[in-house]
């Protein structure tokens, strides 16, 4: 019971923080080293209501590297922690319930931008968000499921590997980030 309250309560937290940042944009810049990412987005102009007209190009490189991680990941990781606690919250469910919440979320999201003029409503961002509601889902499942079948001493490995995998993704990303800036700084 614990649990599932102090799932409750960061799932509200969360929530609230998410609002924040990708409604009010309350994060505007930030800065890592010589690497400044801009989370203002776009507040006005048409909505995008073509699936994927926005992923594209990003995916296809068009709007650089960084750019493209920024918009593609960001959206996609800031709803990981919402479809990770969702299924502690709510014990019952399976993934085609999680499917619901995964594209009401972003649609909540896009449709409160559009709403309070804060931005505008993009279809691909409720993809992507949904997509990380859903990563956070499988991210909870599986090794729950896993946990009942496996040794603990397996559990706690693979975790570590786990984490040394995603800092080292975040080392590359910040390598990457550093590396195009010298190169964009030796040009001129």
């Amino acid at each position: 019971m614990k649990t599932r309250l102090k799932s409750t309560f960061i799932l509200i937290a969360h929530s609230a923080i998410l609002i924040k940042v990708m409604v009010f944009k309350d994060l505007p810049l930030i800065r890592i080293g010589p690497l400044m990412l801009n989370f203002g987005g776009t507040h006005n102009g048409p909505a995008n209501l073509v699936p994927f007209k926005t992923i594209l190009p990003y995916l296809l490189g068009k709007k650089g590297l960084i750019i493209a991680v920024i918009n593609l990941i960001g959206n996609i990781v800031l709803l990981v922690p919402i479809g990770f606690l969702v299924p502690i919250v709510f014990r019952n469910m399976t993934w085609k319930k999680t499917l619901v919440p995964a594209i009401s979320a972003g649609f909540v999201i896009e449709a409160m931008q559009a709403l309070l003029h804060v931005g505008i409503f993009d279809i691909d961002d409720v993809i992507l968000n949904g997509i990380g509601f859903m990563i956070g889902y499988w991210a909870f499942t599986i090794p729950a499921n896993t946990a009942r079948l496996v040794k603990p001493k397996t559990i706690i490995i693979t975790a570590v590997i786990v984490i040394v995998i995603v800092i080292a993704a975040a080392v590359a990303f910040y390598g990457v980030a550093v590396y195009q800036k010298r190169r964009l700084l030796q040009r001129f």
